[in-house]
């Protein structure tokens, strides 16, 4: 392996710190929006989003801009498995976050379709609080397997299909870390973690897909 590889690159802490402040948006969304002021909702509170509501949304945004910045700029003093590394650091840490996202999602639709009349409003909004988090999240991860993925193209690593199906599915729920996942496998590199992690997200994915398939079926059987 290559010395430089070895080394500890900025680019990891700033991985790291994009996990982090993630993970940071669910504690800095109930400061900005205390259950205090909700003890007496109105539908109108949930018909539009608040600017408490889509402040949280923009650090890690920023965040995202700058990891696709950093990686812009230290392209020529990062090797290809340093890009692989902060790629995986960051997807496989997002897992448990993104798991938890989707049970949210999937129990909050089930709930909008409860006999609780505020939950018509309510749900809505939760859905798309997390979606759109979810999803910035993932595009903000997204420099780092790019980045990996056309430096195995240019070193001509991996097949270019697989290469080109790679960078469409980074934008892809899911399919995203799925990908990586395959590309990890193939270059040997966090066997044990991926394939641990490849049985959580399964096990998570069967779970949320059969909340879906019983609120699907409830709702028909109620029609």
């Amino acid at each position: 392996m290559d010395t430089q590889t070895k080394k500890f690159h900025p680019l990891y802490a700033l991985s790291i710190g994009y996990v982090v402040i993630v993970y940071l948006f669910p504690v800095l969304f109930y400061f900005l929006n205390p259950a205090s002021e909700l003890e007496n909702p109105q539908p109108s509170d949930y018909s539009r989003f608040s600017a408490s509501q889509v402040v949280p949304l923009i650090l890690p945004a920023f965040m995202g801009l700058f990891n696709l910045v950093a990686v812009i700029v230290c392209r020529d003093q990062v090797t290809r498995e340093q890009l692989l590394h902060c790629a995986i650091l960051i997807k496989y840490s997002l897992i448990p976050f993104f798991i938890a996202g989707g049970l949210c999602i999937a129990l909050t639709w089930l709930l909008t379709f409860s006999p609780v009349v505020i939950m018509i409003f309510i749900g809505p909004v939760v859905v798309a609080i997390f979606s759109v988090l979810g999803y910035i999240a993932m595009l903000g991860s997204a420099p780092y397997a790019i980045g990996y993925l056309l430096r195995c193209k240019q070193e001509k690593v991996h097949h270019p299909l697989l290469l080109t199906a790679g960078g469409i599915m980074q934008f892809i729920f899911v399919a995203d870390t799925i990908s990586l996942m395959i590309l990890a496998l193939k270059e040997k590199k966090c066997v044990k973690a991926t394939v641990i992690l490849a049985a959580l997200l399964a096990l998570a994915l069967l779970v949320i897909g059969g909340l879906v398939i019983y609120g699907i079926v409830r709702i028909a059987l109620k029609s």
